[in-house]
């Protein structure tokens, strides 16, 4: 067997539109428009508890929870 290296060509392909090699071209930089940060946003999107939306409901709950308690007491 032979232990020299093997001889490689440069990769022939085009690269893409932004320049990068389609197989070694690094990591993704992530979304940039608006768009495709709304939609990465939603694709993330799990359960919804700690959503602007559900903290609000959940405070203004606890609001009327304290102001039954405040009536049952006086």
């Amino acid at each position: 067997m032979n232990n020299e290296p093997l001889e490689r060509e440069p990769m022939n392909n085009e690269p893409m539109p932004n320049g990068r090699c389609k197989l070694h071209g690094g990591k993704s930089t992530g979304p940039r428009t608006p768009e495709g940060l709304e939609r990465s946003r939603r694709a993330n999107w799990k359960h919804g508890h700690f959503s602007r939306e559900a903290k609000a409901e959940r405070s203004l709950l606890r609001a009327a929870i304290l102001a039954l308690r405040d009536l049952r007491d006086s």
